[in-house]
């Protein structure tokens, strides 16, 4: 029956609307969690480095104070220098991925909004197009209740 047609489409739509919602929903949860656990890993790496620069700091102090450096002593702060230029260009390295990440899920983000806003307008169309298939048939009706009157 035609005037049932655009209503299944509407229906069809409005449930692929949904489903792309719960899509983008779930990948946006997903995104977070990846970030959280991103920076989680990068507080932590901060806090190693501050750690280790406060050590640095006292070690530089005794030396200051004392006007001697001994072989461990040197030993200890070229390592500490190391490992902090090792975090330093790792965690430089994670942050250029995050924000790669965050990028590319903005843009995707941005190409769903576009999909949703495409998605409202064919409904609207198909609404409209529904409202007008109805307003045809009560004419008809209306028409054919006439022509057997007569």
């Amino acid at each position: 029956f035609p005037v049932r047609a655009p209503q299944d489409e509407v229906d069809e739509l409005r449930a692929e609307m949904e489903e792309m919602r719960d899509s983008y929903l779930e990948e946006e949860v997903y995104q977070l969690q990846e970030l959280r656990r991103e920076l989680d890993r990068s507080n932590k790496n901060c806090r190693i480095l501050q750690y280790r620069l406060r050590k640095a700091e006292q070690k530089s102090l005794r030396v200051a104070q004392t006007g001697h450096v001994d072989g461990e002593l040197l030993r200890s702060l070229e390592q500490d220098l190391k490992v902090a230029k090792d975090v330093s260009v790792r965690l430089h390295n994670e942050l250029e991925s995050v924000e790669d990440k965050r990028s590319r899920a903005e843009d995707e983000n941005e190409l769903l909004r576009q999909k949703i806003i495409e998605v409202e307008i064919s409904k609207q169309a198909l609404h409209n197009e529904l409202e007008r298939t109805k307003e045809v048939r009560r004419r008809v009706e209306c028409s054919l209740m006439l022509l057997c009157r007569r």
